[in-house]
């Protein structure tokens, strides 16, 4: 098989990253999501890496791609993250234990898409807290103020979003998988299509 064929067929099928997915199909949406008690107040963190200095805990490196429904990136969109550390604690007045908080964990932050509507953050794995046992990071996406979508990233091996998605369905969309990278870090890759 020729070059030429084999990406029409890779195409074709959704293979390539930033083609266009088949004709008459489409890329299933990312569901909605709540957007929680503790969505961040104050001064947005206009950084991608939410761990200053030496990590205390297990590191993540999140990274996906914003596309729309036909396939297409999403370039120039802003990806919103907050979540609690690796305690189960938020940094927000409604969290009752903010003397415990992560002197080197920032909490929230933010990555605009690339070219080819990449995004990438490094943060701790969130931590369980009583009121929600599933570990998940909360996100909005926004374009020019605008907001597009607020939805919720679980994790398949931290027990994933059964039980706590709107549906199965919704589940499936919702979790990824982790994989490990060495001793101290892990590493998740999320599509979000809006």
């Amino acid at each position: 098989m020729n070059r030429r064929r084999l990406v029409q067929s890779a195409a074709t099928v959704g293979l390539l990253p930033g083609l266009p997915v088949a004709a008459g199909t489409e890329l299933p949406k990312t569901p909605r999501d709540f957007t929680g008690p503790f969505y961040p107040r104050g001064p947005r963190n206009p950084n991608h890496d939410l761990i200053v200095g030496e990590p205390q805990a297990e590191v993540l490196h999140l990274s996906g791609r914003v596309l729309a429904p036909n396939g297409r990136p999403r370039p120039g969109v802003l990806v919103d993250i907050w979540q609690a550390d690796p305690n189960g604690r938020y940094k927000h007045p409604r969290d009752r234990q903010q003397d415990s908080l992560m002197d080197e964990f920032l909490y929230w932050g933010e990555a605009s898409t690339d070219a080819e509507a990449r995004f990438r953050f490094r943060t701790y794995v969130p931590g369980r807290y009583s009121a929600r046992p599933a570990q998940h990071i909360h996100y909005k996406v926004w374009r020019d103020r605008t907001e597009l979508l607020t939805s919720q990233i679980y994790f398949e091996e931290l027990g994933g979003a059964r039980g706590f998605a709107r549906s199965e369905k919704a589940a499936a969309l919702q979790t990824v998988s982790l994989e490990r990278i060495d001793d101290n870090s892990v590493a998740a890759e999320l599509d979000i299509v809006i």
